[in-house]
Parts: structure tokens; sequence; C-alpha cells
């Protein structure tokens, strides 16, 4: 089954994300992604959301969470990205 995946442009590569999270301080907020099957539902719940966290925390530390990766990835601030939306053939 085909969905919509949310990547981004790390280490040369585009990477599918399930995650992104800023550290502010001391505490760790969290934007987490169940994929989509349209690209106007990934619109609403994830892009348009993910765009204004990123913007209120484009000062601090992001880190992007690949799937199938065991290590997160550490962007400094306002390296976040680029990002783009992908359709993605399921197994």
């Amino acid at each position: 089954m085909d969905y919509i995946g949310l990547e981004a442009w790390v280490g040369g590569e585009w990477l599918e994300l399930e995650a992104v999270s800023v550290t502010v301080q001391d505490s760790i907020l969290t934007l987490s992604f169940e994929r989509q099957h349209t690209e106007q539902g990934y619109r609403s719940l994830v892009w348009e959301p993910l765009e204004h966290f990123l913007r209120e925390y484009r000062d601090e530390p992001v880190v992007v969470m690949p799937y199938g990766r065991n290590l997160p990835v550490m962007f400094g601030p306002g390296a976040a990205g680029p990002f783009r939306l992908r359709r993605i053939t399921g197994h």
C-alpha cells in the first residue's frame, strides 16, 4: 500500500522521518508523525504543524529521527531540512 512520507536531506541522501525533536534548555519537545495515505492528510496533519514547530524553535538544536535508523541525526539551530513529501510504496 502506498503512503506519503516526510523526508529530510541528511548526509547526502533523503531519509524518511518518524519524528523531529527540539531541545529547549532542559526540556525536549517532540513532534511524531503517523504515516498518511493522502498528501492532503499529510499537509494538514503533519506538514503545517511541522512548519509551525520549526519556525517557533528555529534557534534551538533540532534532531530528526529517520525510520530504520538506530541513531537520530542532529542539526544545528536553523539547519533542519530541507524537507519534502514523497509517495512511498509500502510492502
